[in-house]
């Protein structure tokens, strides 16, 4: 029993730490393919200290990290001793309360912390910015507290009441007892809850998520981006570095621990002497940090930079970040116009973003939506008029995206992308005779191997296609029947999915997936399995992305200035040839790739391109059904 008890044990260590050391290995390869070690190298490292995009990134989570730990640990110190002092039953009732945020479902915290902060900044005390650094660092204190809360009440009730007693029996103050014997006697559970509560803020992304503004985003928010193409070396080298960072805290706080149980008698006094002295400068040393940085951050940062700050809202990676040879857009940007510092930030739905506009919670001063998603915002006065003085370059785009439907007097607009929507199959498991339309994605022989759309407007674009209505209709009972298709389909389906289709369809868990035709690319180059249909004897949709400036905008000029330099055909052709998706600029097209220009999914036809159909903005009432119906169908 011992035996197997050790086996599992080891085989469980095995499974747990395996990814890591991948990973770590990786960090090393000389080769971007982790599969195949090609050499040794430390050029990732070297890659990871040039970049000062990912560098801002980790210092933003080292502060928050720090600064909450501190707060945190102090708090939560002072909350344990309280609680211990109180009678035994309310004592339980109090760490019951206590632990609910530990045993809370993340996002439940997250979305919770986000209205209450939109509510009393928007709300009560009228501020736009109602999501920002310190929202970020009240959170990380919040779902801080109780880790360090349950590091120090045990200690506490291992400790010996009687000792504080003697203490002020000789003369010392009940303050001047805490300090001397209680903080010393505590202090290994101090630090163990510290460093838990560092660690549990460092690798913090779903609460960072729904309480950070776009003026200040931590490394795992970032990080979340990066599902569209794949992970960049460096990349590797930084969570090495984060890794190696965590284990040497836990290594710590074991050691003390150990240190602290066998200590006995006068030996104990030895040793935890030694251990006081440890602690005691590895506190001075986080105080140190946590001033510094604070310092930094709060008061030298913001005097010596006297730069516009340009907040930048698009969609994950759909702009070239210097990867692969490409043309580091935003770096060329703040070159040219260094006197604006861009703060880019990223979402995965046209939804996400509307939400965080309409809430009020953050200040933005461009915004890439989606055509239909463009008139909604219009309709409910959330755009401002653009100044085409200041953007001049807009004379490159095409006369066949101007007076749209969605923005017919070019006010408010100016196109960044177009593309299509069709289906993406893995041609080494999927019959190319089955692959006439959009009944595909309802073939029962791929049951478990077929992803769809989580987003209601595209999933019911596809069965309005394929049941032959209009795709903007707004007939209650054509909706429910496309509804019941999709209900139809959802025995058969694996899962729903936005950006998480690029490591599913590639890695090849999946076969069939309707997605974007740029995306798709990108997911070609990595599994030259793939490929892609689009039914165009029924229809599909034909979507503009385009650049727009809310109107909670506070940097108006910079914004059109970033959108015109966007629409530099140079510019427009680099950009375009990294994220695959087609350009609006036919002028931009003499620098791209030619093979790119060339490839029909890229560019059909106009002869194919007359099939396709654009999303219009639905009434309110009726997009509140259409999303009512689908998380019936998800959910049911």
């Amino acid at each position: 029993m011992k035996k197997a008890n050790r086996i599992l044990t080891v085989l469980m260590f095995i499974f747990l730490y395996i990814p890591m050391i991948v990973l770590v290995v990786a960090s090393f390869n000389t080769g971007k393919d982790i599969t195949n070690f090609e050499g040794f190298t430390l050029n990732r490292y070297v890659e990871l200290f040039q970049d000062k995009h990912l560098l801002n990134l980790l210092r933003n989570s080292i502060i928050v990290s720090v600064l909450s730990t501190a707060i945190a640990t102090t708090f939560g110190t002072v909350a344990a001793v309280g609680i211990n002092g109180l009678s035994p039953k309310l004592r339980k009732t109090v760490m019951t309360l206590t632990n609910i945020p530990m045993t809370n479902p993340d996002i439940v915290t997250g979305v919770s912390l986000s209205l209450l902060f939109v509510f009393v900044g928007s709300r009560l005390l009228g501020q736009r910015d109602s999501l920002t650094f310190w929202t970020l660092l009240i959170a990380h204190i919040t779902f801080n507290l109780p880790y360090v809360i349950l590091n120090v009440m045990p200690k506490l009730k291992q400790m010996d009441s009687s000792l504080t007693d003697a203490a002020m029996d000789l003369g010392c103050t009940p303050l001047q007892a805490f300090f001397k014997v209680t903080l010393h006697e505590i202090m290994p559970g101090i630090v163990s809850g510290a460093i838990m509560a560092f660690t549990m803020s460092l690798d913090d992304f779903v609460i960072s998520y729904f309480v950070s503004g776009l003026d200040f985003v931590t490394l795992p928010v970032e990080i979340y981006s990066y599902t569209k193409k794949p992970i960049q070396p460096k990349v590797y080298a930084m969570f090495t570095l984060l890794f190696g960072l965590i284990f040497v805290l836990m290594l710590t706080m074991n050691l003390l621990q150990i240190r602290s149980d066998r200590a006995k008698g006068a030996r104990r006094a030895k040793v935890d002497s030694k251990t006081m002295r440890t602690v005691k400068r590895a506190v001075a040393g986080i105080a140190a940090a946590c001033l510094l940085l604070g310092v930094g951050y709060l008061f030298v940062a913001p005097h010596a930079q006297e730069q516009i700050t340009l907040n930048v809202y698009n969609w994950g990676q759909y702009i070239a970040d210097g990867s692969d040879g490409s043309m580091e857009v935003i770096a060329e940007f703040e070159r040219r116009y260094p006197n604006i510092k861009v703060n880019y930030s990223t979402y995965d739905s046209n939804e996400i973003m509307y939400s965080k506009l309409a809430n009020g919670g953050i200040t933005v001063d461009v915004i890439i939506p989606s055509d239909y998603m463009i008139a909604r915002l219009i309709e409910e006065d959330m755009l401002l008029e653009l100044d085409y003085d200041n953007i001049p370059n807009y004379q490159y785009i095409d006369e066949s995206f101007r007076n749209t439907a969605y923005d017919p007097e070019n006010k408010y607009s100016v196109p960044y992308t177009w593309g299509t929507v069709g289906i993406l199959y893995n041609t080494k498991y999927v019959d190319e005779a089955d692959v006439t339309g959009w009944e595909l994605l309802w073939n029962v022989e791929y049951a478990g191997k077929i992803l769809m759309f989580g987003n209601s407007r595209d999933a019911f674009g596809i069965a309005q296609y394929l049941l032959g209505y209009d795709v903007n209709t707004t007939d209650k009972a054509e909706l429910q029947a496309c509804a019941e298709k999709l209900a139809q389909q959802k025995p058969i389906l694996q899962q729903y999915v936005m950006d998480e289709i690029f490591a599913t369809m590639q890695n090849e868990e999946a076969w069939i997936a309707p997605y974007y035709a740029g995306d798709c690319l990108t997911m070609m180059e990595a599994n030259e399995n793939l490929a892609f249909y689009l039914p165009e004897n029924q229809g599909f949709n034909l979507f503009i992305d385009a650049m727009c400036i809310p109107s909670c905008a506070k940097e108006k000029e910079a914004a059109e200035t970033f959108i015109n330099f966007l629409c530099d055909p140079e510019i427009a052709g680099a950009n375009m040839d990294w994220i695959s998706y087609s350009t609006p600029l036919s002028a931009a097209k003499e620098y791209m790739d030619p093979e790119t220009v060339s490839d029909p999914i890229s560019y059909p036809s106009d002869e194919i391109l007359a099939n396709g159909s654009s999303y219009a903005f639905l009434p309110e009432d009726i997009s509140r059904y259409v999303e009512s119906l689908f998380m019936e169908v998800r959910n049911g």
